[in-house]
């Protein structure tokens, strides 16, 4: 009946409108717990192959502090809300690392002990799967590796591990990373891997958090030009992608209030004003990384790396070299 075309015309007319208007309020809705700030609470973990690198006690704060200090240089630029990470309290926790012993992947002539990434990464879920603060994060002065049968380079391929959307779970807000002591390197993979517990997947994959803030359908295509923090195989070091951003805030939209309160009175912080890279020593660097070498020489890879080499034996000219190292912020 003409009646019935008449109303299916009205109606057509009111609901797109309508409907946006809802979405916009349960989106709204759905934020509304939200700070415009959030201060993640983070509390270190580091096992003795890299807390004994440090003399003093307070030389391992300052390191850890700013270590943290840098990486929120890297979450500067993200908004609603803004993310900050505190240094709430650190740990020094003998052997959680399980190792196995292979040869030295830099140097081919002696063996090394690595972390097996897999039983570690199990190993600290079970233990310590429950953070004392909203992140636990486990720092092992060990390389990360694969333990396969046929062990090569690209086994050491592995520099961190975390669960999605780790921040605040009962069961695994806790996540690791490799450092070389005294060289920066985990500020390359803080970011990254600290991403992930925020609910951020790596570039190109989406993860529905929130059925009011859904991942926008180009989240899918990943560009190898584009090195953001959250790439799958080569992070960069300086920004999110927007995809990684609103992964981020639709996780965070999910948690709870209590989660958001501040749970400690005081924190780590240090007074130190320079970069780490001003006044770095990478010849000390890879001494400390490359403890089998004759000699320490390093040389710019580009891209902000680095690499240590040394000859294989003190009487002839051939050189072999290391994995590459990030350069600390500061570095010219």
């Amino acid at each position: 009946s003409m009646n019935h075309e008449e109303n299916y015309v009205v109606l057509r007319d009111t609901l797109p409108e309508e409907h946006a208007r809802t979405k916009r309020r349960t989106r709204a809705a759905s934020m509304k717990h939200v700070p415009d700030s959030f201060l993640v609470e983070v509390h270190v973990m580091v096992d003795e192959h890299h807390y004994s690198v440090f003399d003093r006690r307070e030389d391992l704060v300052t390191y850890l502090a700013l270590t943290i200090v840098l990486v929120n240089m890297r979450y500067e630029d993200t908004a609603s809300p803004n993310i900050q990470f505190l240094l709430t309290s650190i740990q020094k926790e003998q052997e959680f690392a399980q190792t196995f012993v292979e040869f030295d992947i830099g140097w081919p002539h002696a063996n090394r002990t690595y972390a097996d990434a897999n039983t570690t990464f199990k190993n600290l879920l079970k233990k310590y799967g429950r953070s004392p603060a909203d992140i636990t994060v486990a720092v092992t002065g060990l390389i990360l590796a694969d333990n396969y049968e046929y062990f090569s380079s690209e086994d050491v391929a592995v520099k961190g591990q975390a669960r999605l959307g780790g921040v605040c779970n009962v069961n695994y807000s806790i996540l690791m990373v490799e450092d070389v002591p005294m060289s920066f390197g985990m500020v390359n993979l803080l970011p990254h891997e600290l991403g992930h517990a925020l609910g951020a997947p790596h570039d190109g994959k989406i993860y529905k958090w929130n059925t009011y803030l859904p991942p926008r359908n180009n989240c899918r295509k990943v560009s190898n030009t584009d090195h953001f923090i959250m790439h799958p195989s080569e992070p960069g070091n300086q920004k999110f992608s927007n995809c990684s951003r609103e992964h981020m805030t639709a996780f965070i939209s999910t948690l709870s209030t209590s989660c958001f309160e501040l749970k400690t009175k005081r924190n780590c912080t240090t007074e130190v004003k320079e970069l780490p890279g001003v006044s770095i020593n990478l010849t000390k660097n890879c001494q400390i990384a490359h403890p089998n070498f004759l000699e320490w020489k390093w040389e710019f890879t580009g891209n902000c790396r680095f690499q240590c080499c040394s000859r294989l034996s003190l009487n002839y000219d051939e050189v072999t070299c290391g994995v590459e190292h990030s350069l600390p912020d500061g570095a010219d």
